[in-house]
């Protein structure tokens, strides 16, 4: 699977925004991303990310591999519902992995036609608006990235685009 996604810092009034163009909320989740650093090769250098998520109602494993274009954060996602955090993090530690960093966020998830729009309270990086949706791998993601660029339009979003994860910005 592919994520074609595109990240910017936002303000409160983003909500109202979203609303105005028809985005409907689904759900408000606290996240907590556990991520984790590999034996054999740094993930910082080779921009990739090896993360537990926990939320209210599941903990997912998820790889996320480099990122494939300039403009955005699109990348090949891998990610599975593990059904025991605690026993797969002692899998990972078993095989040498470590720890990195731990990133908590409240997120609210809204769903606009097939994208997936998420406004992110992180601690200690604010608030940021990240549109997204997973294609297939044989697709071609630069029509979903330009379709995620004009609802950025349509939400008065011109710049301020990051690239960079979440992780990668608490680390700076």
């Amino acid at each position: 699977m592919i994520e074609v996604e595109v990240k910017a810092k936002a303000n409160p009034i983003i909500k109202k925004k979203l609303e105005s163009i028809g985005a409907q909320k689904i759900r408000t989740e606290k996240q907590e991303d556990i991520y984790f650093n590999a034996p054999h090769k740094d993930f910082k250098v080779t921009d990739e990310a090896l993360r537990i998520r926990k939320t209210p109602t599941k903990t997912l494993l998820t790889y996320k591999g480099p990122k494939i274009d300039e403009k955005s954060k699109t990348r090949q996602e891998i990610e599975t519902e593990i059904p025991n955090p605690q026993k797969m993090t002692k899998i990972l530690e078993c095989l040498g992995f470590k720890k990195a960093y731990k990133v908590v966020k409240e997120r609210e998830i809204y769903q606009l036609d097939d994208f997936t729009v998420t406004i992110d309270n992180v601690k200690g990086l604010g608030t940021y608006i990240e549109i997204e949706k997973d294609i297939k791998e044989n697709e071609d993601y630069d029509e979903t990235l330009q379709k995620i660029f004009k609802i950025y339009k349509k939400l008065g979003i011109r710049k301020g685009f990051q690239r960079k994860s979440y992780l990668e910005l608490l680390l700076e």
